[in-house]
């Protein structure tokens, strides 16, 4: 079933709380300084992600959810075949990556400051993503507010439509029901397989333990990752 079908109602709720973190005064220096040179600003039709780069050609990945960065300034990093944007909705995280892309002198990273689910209802064209990953999404662990969680059916109807062919979604969660919430709900849909993850793509290997990996480890809970790629049409 196509997507545009099943998305008829814009998305209203949001899969997280948009919380008062504390901002640093160097985080605020990026913000206000460097948000012109390496954030992709939003406007009220589709974004042209490719034309925000010097090397418009290359794959394009999303990192959602980017935290303080230090996963997505890896990658950039060290995979320069590739073009990434990091999509996050707090000031913090954003002042930090900001901070972290001019210390690097990075070229092939952008952020967008937005919710992913209306920036991909409103401002992404189809076809647009070569991979998009999830690393420690808001698991929402009560079960009352499971139905808050980003990674539902209606996200998956969308990601699939941004994803270009053979477009991988890389996922990584703590939350042993939320790992197979996600796995579940990617397997029920034919136009996703599942891939080995001996199969990672070479951005992917030896991240940085994220600090919700870290306090996850010390809690005892153990990280587990999926990979799938979108079938082709």
């Amino acid at each position: 079933m196509n997507s545009s079908s099943m998305q008829a109602k814009k998305h209203t709720k949001k899969s997280f709380v948009l919380r008062r973190g504390r901002v640093t005064a160097a985080q605020r220096r990026a913000l206000n300084s460097l948000k012109n040179e390496y954030t992709i600003k939003l406007n009220k039709g589709m974004l042209n992600l490719a034309e925000a780069f010097l090397d418009p050609g290359r794959k394009l990945i999303a990192d959602v959810g980017f935290g303080s960065g230090e996963s997505l300034l890896s990658m950039a990093n060290k995979y320069s075949e590739a073009n990434f944007v990091g999509i996050e909705v707090y000031s913090s995280g954003i002042g930090s990556a900001l901070n972290q892309i001019q210390e690097s002198n990075l070229t092939n990273l952008k952020i967008i400051e937005a919710d992913v689910f209306q920036l991909l209802e409103t401002n992404i064209a189809d076809d647009t993503f070569d991979g998009v990953i999830f690393l420690y999404p808001d698991p929402w662990p009560k079960r009352k507010h499971h139905k808050r969680r980003l990674l539902s059916e209606s996200f998956l109807n969308l990601l699939y439509d941004k994803t270009t062919n053979n477009g991988l979604v890389f996922c990584k969660t703590d939350w042993e029901n939320y790992y197979y919430q996600i796995k579940e709900g990617f397997s029920a849909d034919e136009r996703w397989a599942s891939e080995d993850l001996t199969n990672l793509p070479e951005y992917l290997h030896s991240l940085p333990k994220t600090k919700y990996e870290r306090k996850a480890l010390i809690e005892g809970r153990q990280p587990r990752e999926l990979l799938f790629r979108k079938a082709s049409r």
